[in-house]
């Protein structure tokens, strides 16, 4: 798994796929404004991303004072939606459009602050979000450097998609292709991963490619992100999703830091010094010693 994605089916957490008929045990939570400090676990993924997101939100979690440790390696969703139900962890990093994809499947939304305002809306009852941070994972449209065509934004692609293939990784939003004003590509095809992706691009089976913001592969210098000023592609911002009535205030207000200084360079910057061999513990505290 990888940026806590696997599956979209709500299923794994309801009997039922609407929303309504979901939500999260609260019995073993005090009332509403009774909550007090008490030890935090933060959930994390097996991917790099979540990792070091854990670990970021921990460091500043600790700052309050409170006992904060980190589970690490949850296999998918569902199980750690599974383990905030039980009250086995306390608040996991996520990515606001996949979340408000996973709990309603036919939002529109788009723009940040509209996807945020929508998964506000359709959280489960035990349920909570912190503000989001400017941190994202976005879908990107690419061309190689170099390319002889003029692109350089999304609505460029149109006078050229009929007659190119599209390469797209695993964690692209390839929904949203059909959205892009006037394009429709003459083939669409799924690649296993990301260096797959390039492969293509670099054999010429494919002209342009599919990825996320955070891709390692964008940090080699190959590929030219076309700009996506419309808005195609679903906004998915670091949030924190944590149990209902677990964190104090002062935790609550610790979880702003991350909202209101993380952006896509630190977290692209952290995970290459993770790829490099760093702990993820290290960096997390690193950045948290450079911003709070």
């Amino acid at each position: 798994m990888r940026k806590l994605r696997i599956s979209f089916l709500i299923g794994a957490v309801c009997a039922v796929v609407t929303v309504a008929g979901c939500s999260i045990d609260n019995s073993t939570l005090d009332e509403p404004g009774t909550a007090h400090i008490a030890p935090v676990v933060v959930g994390a993924g097996s991917s790099d991303e979540s990792a070091v997101l854990a670990q970021v939100y921990a460091t500043v979690l600790r700052s309050t004072g409170a006992d904060v440790s980190v589970r690490p390696d949850f296999g998918d969703r569902a199980e750690y939606l599974r383990a905030l139900d039980a009250g086995d962890i306390t608040v996991v990093p996520e990515f606001t459009g996949e979340l408000l994809a996973y709990f309603d499947s036919d939002a529109q939304a788009t723009a940040a602050a509209d996807v945020f305002e929508e998964l506000s809306r359709s959280l489960p009852q035990g349920l909570s979000v912190s503000d989001y941070a400017s941190a994202e994972d976005r879908s990107v449209m690419v061309i190689g450097q170099g390319d002889p065509r003029d692109m350089h934004e999304l609505g460029d692609l149109a006078p050229h998609c009929a007659t190119s293939t599209v390469a797209v990784g695993s964690e692209f939003e390839d929904t949203a292709l059909a959205s892009i004003p006037g394009c429709t590509f003459g083939v669409v095809h799924h690649v296993a991963d990301d260096p797959a992706v390039v492969e293509e691009l670099r054999t010429g089976v494919a002209s342009v490619g599919g990825l996320t913001t955070l891709s390692p592969v964008l940090a080699t210098g190959d590929l030219e992100a076309l700009s996506d000023d419309e808005g195609i592609f679903r906004a998915q911002n670091v949030v924190p999703l944590y149990r209902s009535g677990t964190l104090a205030e002062p935790q609550l207000e610790a979880l702003t830091v991350v909202a209101g200084e993380l952006t896509s360079a630190d977290l692209s910057d952290m995970l290459g010094q993770v790829r490099d061999g760093k702990s993820s513990v290290e960096v997390a505290r690193t950045w948290f010693d450079a911003h709070a």
